[in-house]
């Protein structure tokens, strides 16, 4: 997953020129060659301030979901519940490697939370897994939590990765999709919701999605659709994956990035 995290870097770097970036990734056994290749977007942009590893504590989930089978879905992903802890700033916005910027985020970084510890945006399906875990008697919101823009003081204040750890290993069979249906438990719709362009994902974009049941969320899913800044490929729609005859709509944006960092790499190393 390195060359689609330098990638997805690339692209934020592109579209947000007068913001310095402070990269932190986790160190799930990266090559040398690939943690040279993620420090080498420092010589190539100047906007790119820092890239620092982070080792997870894999210890920490060994009774957590395995791997599914025939999932995208990896226990690496339990890692995310640590980074808050990890990284000595005030706020930080997660986002996973399938991911591509293709708009400024400025507007992103600064919403203010309302008071509320993580800003996310809804998923694209799976609206009745609230439901589905016991958590709540009706359908809740559920966020996707490929894109978290987190106040890491009240997320440490709160104790939010000790509790999803706790219960990613005392109730795996009810984790379905791993950390994301264990911090959706924990938070019960109490997150403050961000536009939708700000992770648009396969469902919305092929159209296999249920509208939002609010006027205001049924606008945010058309924004995405219209002017979508940051795309998230999920599912098995990885463009990377060309095994799987991959037929995303945005593809294009993928490759358009992943030249434009092969480029500046050929001209790097030259």
């Amino acid at each position: 997953m390195a060359l689609p995290l330098a990638i997805n870097y690339t692209s934020l770097l592109c579209n947000n020129p007068h913001t310095n970036f402070e990269f932190f990734v986790v160190n799930d056994h990266l090559k040398q060659s690939n943690k040279k290749l993620m420090m080498s977007l420092q010589k190539i942009f100047e906007n790119c301030y820092s890239v620092k590893f982070l080792d997870p504590h894999e210890e920490l989930y060994q009774q957590a979901n395995t791997d599914a089978p025939n999932s995208v879905i990896k226990r690496n992903t339990y890692y995310r519940i640590d980074i808050p802890e990890e990284v000595k700033r005030p706020r930080i916005l997660y986002l996973d490697a399938d991911m591509i910027c293709d708009g400024d985020i400025t507007g992103l970084w600064q919403t203010d939370l309302g008071g509320k510890v993580v800003g996310a945006v809804e998923n694209a399906g799976y609206l009745d897994r609230l439901r589905e875990m016991g958590v709540s008697e009706k359908p809740g919101r559920y966020f996707n939590a490929g894109l978290l823009l987190i106040d890491t003081k009240k997320w440490k204040e709160q104790g939010i990765s000790q509790r999803a750890r706790n219960l990613a290993n005392d109730h795996p069979e009810i984790l379905r999709f791993q950390d994301q249906d264990a911090l959706n438990a924990i938070f019960n719709g109490n997150w403050q919701s961000l536009p939708s362009k700000y992770n648009v994902q396969s469902n919305l974009v092929k159209g296999k999605y249920r509208k939002s049941g609010t006027e205001s969320g049924r606008r945010s899913q058309q924004e995405a659709l219209n002017q979508p800044v940051i795309i998230h490929y999920t599912n098995f729609d990885k463009p990377w994956l060309i095994r799987n005859g991959h037929l995303h709509p945005l593809r294009s944006l993928y490759d358009e990035y992943q030249n434009k960092l092969l480029n500046q790499l050929a001209h790097y190393v030259n």
